[in-house]
């Protein structure tokens, strides 16, 4: 997404931008739900994206106790997208010849003003910018600041969506209209609709997403980060290979421990996978003529929901510094003097909504927040809002 958002951005300012992705097949089919904020539609509207059927409007924010009962309610008007509409619509904005599927990023050699781009296989591209923007595990940030490293926050997520058509009546009628929470001591479990395959968002055709809070120390993530073949995986397990026995013993633990509308949601998801809890900001986004945007430049605890308009944000600020300013360099350097302390506060607010989940509590901020952040009024106030960074 970052990738898409700098080349629409870059191609709308005059420059000739090609993106090279690591995967051999066209990125479809995710399904991750995403929370809109005001800094995501300005950047689709302004790369020329556009926001025509974004996703699923919803009205209020509601909590449920552990028999399902609401116990608390905010009227909080929101749309909430999906990954797949997102890139369906930035994809649309990047000619076919500038995209280029199955390149994966070897090493870039600087020399004076000019690049040399090497991809695994021998393909090698002359440039006079690199963007990095491939993600928490950058290949690009590893070659140019390999000690930047993401740091593991002590929980993770098990996520998914199931199709709307396959739940209960009443699930339907209770949480699929409603930006959902239910807060069990250091859990959380978020849930919302979003649109169905193909981007469909007729009732009954749409899918609820669900997130799933939990706690576990850097040894307990290693064990589950061996995969179904025995493989021990750095940071994450792909989807196909998560052991059975993982999913099995997270089901037995959800039939005890989640609300009924909640348990339905899960019980109707065939393939939930998880995904662990980094952060990171990089002390410098720009290192002679390569520069890292999005996740690569730094990445927040998803609990404001704000990555992708993070991306947005950044590419935009960099393709504005660059019509603003004759010289490469220079526009470089307004790009890391405007972003860099950006996206270093969105990485902190993240610590601080983390806090909720009681790991790692070193200062009395930190405790602070933590009792706040108990009361499940405060967590509907704070988790995924739009406008945080003025606020």
């Amino acid at each position: 997404m970052s990738g898409l958002f700098t080349a629409a951005f870059l191609e709308k300012i005059g420059w000739d931008a090609d993106t090279y992705e690591r995967s051999p097949v066209e990125l479809v089919g995710r399904g991750a739900g995403i929370t809109t904020h005001p800094e995501l539609l300005a950047a689709l509207a302004g790369s020329g994206a556009g926001t025509r059927d974004l996703g699923v409007a919803v009205e209020r924010r509601v909590t449920l106790d552990r028999k399902g009962r609401v116990i608390g309610e905010r009227p909080l008007p929101q749309i909430l997208t999906s990954w797949d509409r997102l890139q369906r619509l930035l994809r649309e904005t990047v000619a076919l010849r500038c995209y280029h599927l199955g390149h994966e990023f070897e090493r870039v050699e600087q020399k004076g003003g000019a690049l040399r781009v090497h991809f695994v296989g021998g393909r090698v591209e002359d440039a006079d910018l690199l963007v990095g923007a491939d993600g928490v595990r950058s290949s690009v940030r590893a070659q140019i600041a390999p000690e930047v490293q993401p740091v593991y926050a002590g929980y993770y997520i098990w996520r998914g969506a199931a199709n709307e058509s396959a739940l209960a009546p009443h699930t339907r009628r209770s949480i699929f209209p409603n930006f959902t929470f239910f807060l069990p001591e250091r859990q959380q479990v978020i849930g919302y609709p979003i649109a169905g395959l193909d981007d469909d968002l007729r009732p009954g055709h749409r899918r609820y997403n669900f997130i799933w809070y939990r706690v576990a120390d850097a040894e307990a993530l290693q064990r589950m980060c061996v995969d179904a073949n025995g493989h021990q995986h750095a940071f994450s397990v792909p989807q196909p290979l998560i052991r059975k026995d993982l999913i099995a013993q997270m089901r037995a633990d959800a039939a005890r421990e989640l609300p009924p509308a909640f348990l339905d949601v899960l019980d109707n998801i065939e393939r939930p996978f998880f995904t662990p809890i980094y952060d990171f900001s990089a002390p410098r986004l720009v290192h002679g003529r390569v520069a890292l945007v999005g996740d690569a430049a730094a990445t927040a605890r998803p609990h404001m929901g704000f990555g992708v308009s993070k991306a947005g944000d950044d590419a935009r600020a960099l393709a504005g510094a660059l019509r603003d300013h004759a010289e490469i360099d220079a526009a470089l350097a307004r790009y890391n003097a405007q972003r860099q302390p950006q996206g270093e506060k969105i990485v902190l607010h993240g610590r601080k909504l983390g806090a909720h989940l009681g790991v790692d509590l070193r200062t009395d901020e930190d405790r602070a927040m933590w009792k706040l952040l108990q009361d499940y009024r405060a967590m509907m106030d704070w988790i995924a809002v739009p406008n945080f960074l003025s606020a």
